[in-house]
């Protein structure tokens, strides 16, 4: 079937034979009421002055070589319009030379009205593919990495124009907010609109390297330098040159690589560990924490080397401090899972959306992002919504109790089991994980806070999610 949701034509006819042209528009716009059924006066003008033509369809009594330099003359004029030959009388050579000069079939008369409309329909599915493929080349090739981040919040603009900022200069940059907030995200949008978006982008995450190999893992080694180089090694650095290098979590660095992570900051100059000789490294740092700035003084982070990394510093806030993003994320993460094979689904209720709005999200958008890839899967096969109660079942299978608010008024768990959790895991969200702190707020000692923890198996559970 033939359809059209442009407002000027997609095919076009042009033929000689006054019947011809009058079946042909007949039989197409029984399913494309935009067609134009009058053949212009002058095919090369209208085609050339026609936006959103698609197809041109030649109708000759006969096919010669008149027709056949018309064909070429449009295909030079519009490589990328599809033209589709209809022929009475036609031959052999006629049929092949049309297809060498550019037309998609050449189909002869009489003709089965049916193989018309599926060439017809194979013609502009192909040419909409095209264009599909060819708007999101451009597509990529134009957006920024910042237009890649869903946003509405006034917030986030601010983290925008400071990371635009820094994509304009090879500053150092310090990111801090929690984990999940999107602070890889955004170093690489820093990354892509600045001047080194062409050089590589290498992350490594600080806390999950062993002790013993962070220094090989960032300045390489030499073969022999220790037990197990069996080769040398470049390095994350000399892997990054040209380019930036992502320092997720640079607080947990041993003090000792801290220091040889300053050195390099300051001089530019990377030398392998068992090696004499440095080499010379172009790399700009992008570093990341989820803790604050005092909780990485307390960690033991270097005074000088946080200082040398924090010229530039943006804070991502939590997603609970800008749930207005909130429609727009989940919409996001409904497409992106249909994308990659998911089951479609439409949306979420109101009353779904609430209650999503009063949870804490202490894991932030990738929480989310889970969360709703999770309802996505587990949603009933005879809806295509996520109601109130899959997000509530949702918490309630990984022990997280709700609190919904009704007007003014708060409503908590009724059954005592779940409103223990709730106190308990609000207790524990309050004083930041501090067991002992926890149980002070709660009006009893750390022993019964344990076996409270124990009794409503708590224990696998951090506390940061449990509200």
């Amino acid at each position: 079937m033939v359809t059209s949701q442009r407002p000027v034509s997609r095919v076009l006819i042009s033929s000689d034979n006054r019947e011809l042209n009058s079946a042909l528009a007949h039989l197409l716009r029984e399913h494309d009421p935009a067609l134009n059924a009058d053949g212009p006066a002058s095919v090369v003008a209208d085609v050339a002055g026609r936006e959103g033509l698609r197809l041109l369809i030649i109708g000759e009594s006969g096919i010669n070589f008149a027709a056949l330099d018309l064909l070429q003359t449009i295909k030079e004029l519009r490589p990328e319009l599809a033209v589709l030959v209809i022929s009475a009388q036609p031959t052999v050579e006629h049929a092949t030379e049309a297809i060498r000069r550019g037309a998609e079939d050449f189909v002869p008369v009489p003709y089965s009205e049916e193989i018309v409309r599926k060439e017809v329909a194979r013609i502009l599915e192909a040419a909409e593919l095209r264009d599909r493929v060819a708007a999101l080349d451009r597509l990529v090739s134009t957006r920024s990495g910042f237009e890649r981040i869903v946003s509405r919040s006034t917030r986030m603009r601010a983290v925008f124009d400071r990371a635009t900022a820094a994509s304009r200069s090879d500053t150092p940059v310090l990111i801090v907010g929690e984990t999940g907030t999107g602070k890889e995200l955004i170093a690489r949008a820093i990354h892509s609109s600045g001047r080194r978006a062409k050089r590589p982008f290498v992350p490594i995450n600080c806390a999950a390297l062993p002790r013993d190999l962070v220094e090989s893992e960032l300045f390489g080694h030499r073969r022999g330098a220790f037990s197990g180089a069996l080769t040398d090694h470049p390095g994350l650095f000399v892997a990054a040159h040209g380019g930036s290098l992502f320092l997720d979590e640079v607080s947990e660095l041993p003090l000792e690589v801290q220091a040889k992570l300053l050195r390099v900051l300051q001089d530019g100059d990377v030398r392998p560990v068992g090696g004499l000789d440095s080499r010379r490294v172009d790399v700009r740092i992008l570093a990341a924490s989820n803790r604050s700035f005092a909780a990485m003084r307390d960690k033991g982070m270097r005074q000088d080397l946080f200082f040398r990394l924090s010229v530039l510093v943006i804070e991502i806030p939590p997603l609970r401090e800008r749930r207005e993003d909130l429609p727009l994320l989940i919409a996001h993460f409904l497409s992106a899972t249909e994308e990659r094979g998911g089951r479609r689904v439409e949306g979420i209720d109101p009353q779904a959306l609430d209650l999503l709005s009063e949870y804490h999200f202490p894991g932030n958008v990738r929480e989310l992002e889970n969360m709703i890839e999770g309802l996505s899967v587990t949603l009933p096969p005879d809806r295509t919504t996520i109601r109130a109660e899959d997000v509530r079942s949702w918490l309630h299978r990984r022990g997280i109790s709700t609190v919904r608010r009704t007007g003014d008024a708060t409503e908590l768990p009724l059954n005592l089991n779940d409103l223990e959790k709730w106190a308990i895991g609000e207790a524990l969200r309050q004083a930041h994980g501090n067991k002992s702190k926890a149980a002070q707020m709660l009006g009893i000692s750390r022993d019964t806070l344990y076996r409270k923890l124990h009794e409503l198996d708590l224990r696998s559970e951090s506390p940061d999610s449990l509200t």
